[in-house]
């Protein structure tokens, strides 16, 4: 950074430095050029009666703000000058001082002007011709070009042309190191430039990081809020038919309902595992304990016997291989639907089938109670369902893994949820058991 600013505050100085001396040069062609034009009007007074005079005051006018104009933008920096105002700028210079020398021979070195300019504005070859034709020009004008030379005529050449292609090397050589500087210039702004997109660049990423740090809090509280819901309020639902069935059996059939409150007491136990495993951001304890297939089974057998319901399924029996990812949305999804059926449906079948079709997992469960209010089936704009939060946890769920949930639901058909998970990189299922 310390680099950084010394190289600028050098540039500054240089640029300070170089603006001086180029505005004391305009000021000096400026001020030659007045001399030099009034020392012509005076030496010939009938240029003031006739139209030569007002012709060289306005030509030697245009040559001074030609002169200008490649000063004024070496001032602001615009280095090389494009070669077309480059060429329009000298060939305007060179066709305004060749006017001026037709009508008075005095003002013939102003072309060292067109000189200067042709050097200034141009590199390599260009500059060496713009040279070479005001050298050929200044020669013609003095009567040089004659055959055969003589011996003064050629030593004013050879004297003219050293003195002419000595001071444009010299000049070259300062046009280089004034290119470098240039260039120079260009790059430090650029790196200045790089350096202000790159701090850009890190705020945005900063930004970035908190955005995503927040993103990451609201899905934590959004997954704990979900494994709350699929453990605790699942095992409280169960909790509460088995307390209302104890409580019926009191009386009727103390045995049972010490059954069904040491069940209770059991549930209530796997609920606090199951609090802990999802806090944890574990399995789901089932799945800890058995296999996939062999939890699904044990599921239905309780729901049929805690509700009398007929339960049947059908499902592959490599399952037990799938991902686990696959088997926990498997899970949860049949945990939630099972919740639902027997708090809600007043159903008296259920069935649940798992197959496969290509590259997909397919589950499909379906019940053949009172069925769901519309409204519940249809989703909202942002894709869950409306109103109802476990069914929301389970589109969610499905969703994580590139899955894809329906619901059908209708008072005469029941309710029906299908679930398609992606198999891309799974080996086929084999069979079916009963």
């Amino acid at each position: 950074m310390s680099a950084h600013f010394d190289i600028e505050k050098e540039n500054a100085r240089f640029l300070l430095i170089f603006r001086r001396v180029m505005m004391m040069f305009a000021i000096l062609i400026g001020f030659s050029l007045v001399i030099s034009t009034y020392t012509i009007l005076k030496s010939n007074p009938d240029y003031l009666h006739d139209w030569r005079g007002i012709v060289c005051i306005f030509l030697a006018t245009v040559v001074f703000l030609l002169y200008a104009i490649p000063i004024m933008m070496s001032l602001k920096l615009i280095w090389p000058v494009p070669l077309p105002i480059s060429m329009s700028i000298w060939g305007g210079m060179y066709c305004v001082v060749l006017l001026l020398s037709l009508i008075n021979s005095g003002f013939l070195w102003d072309f060292y002007l067109v000189f200067s300019v042709g050097i200034s504005l141009f590199v390599g070859w260009r500059s060496a011709l713009t040279v070479s034709i005001v050298a050929f020009t200044l020669f013609a004008f003095q009567g040089l070009l004659i055959w055969p030379p003589s011996g003064d005529a050629l030593l004013s050449i050879i004297s003219q042309a050293l003195l002419l292609f000595s001071t444009t090397g010299f000049l070259m050589l300062f046009q280089r190191l004034m290119g470098e500087r240039f260039e120079r210039n260009r790059l430090v702004e650029q790196l200045a430039q790089r350096n202000n997109e790159l701090e850009e660049a890190h705020r945005q990423l900063a930004q970035s990081v908190v955005r995503e740090q927040e993103l990451a809090v609201l899905r934590e509280r959004t997954r704990l809020a979900r494994e709350m819901h699929d453990t605790i309020g699942h095992a409280l639902v169960l909790i509460s038919v088995k307390l209302e069935a104890a409580q019926r059996l009191r009386e009727r059939d103390p045995d049972r309902c010490h059954r069904e409150l040491e069940s209770t007491k059991q549930i209530t136990r796997e609920t606090m595992t199951a609090l802990r495993a999802s806090i944890a951001d574990l399995r789901s304890p089932a799945l800890e304990q058995e296999m996939i297939s062999q939890a699904l089974s044990h599921s239905m057998r309780e729901l049929a016997q805690r509700t009398g319901l007929h339960v049947t399924h059908t499902f592959q029996a490599d399952i037990d291989l799938l991902p686990e990812a696959v088997k926990e949305v498997l899970w949860k999804v049949h945990q939630e639907a099972f919740a639902n059926i027997e708090k809600h449906a007043q159903a008296s079948h259920v069935q649940m089938r798992i197959s496969q079709q290509n590259e997909k997992l397919l589950m499909y469960i379906h019940d053949d109670g009172i069925g769901l209010p519309p409204a519940l089936c249809q989703p909202q704009e942002d894709g869950s369902l409306n109103g109802h939060y476990g069914l929301r946890g389970m589109l969610e769920r499905v969703e994580a893994i590139g899955g894809r949930l329906t619901l059908h639901s209708g008072e005469e058909q029941g309710t029906t949820i299908e679930v398609e998970l992606p198999l891309a990189h799974n080996e086929p299922l084999e069979s079916e058991l009963p």
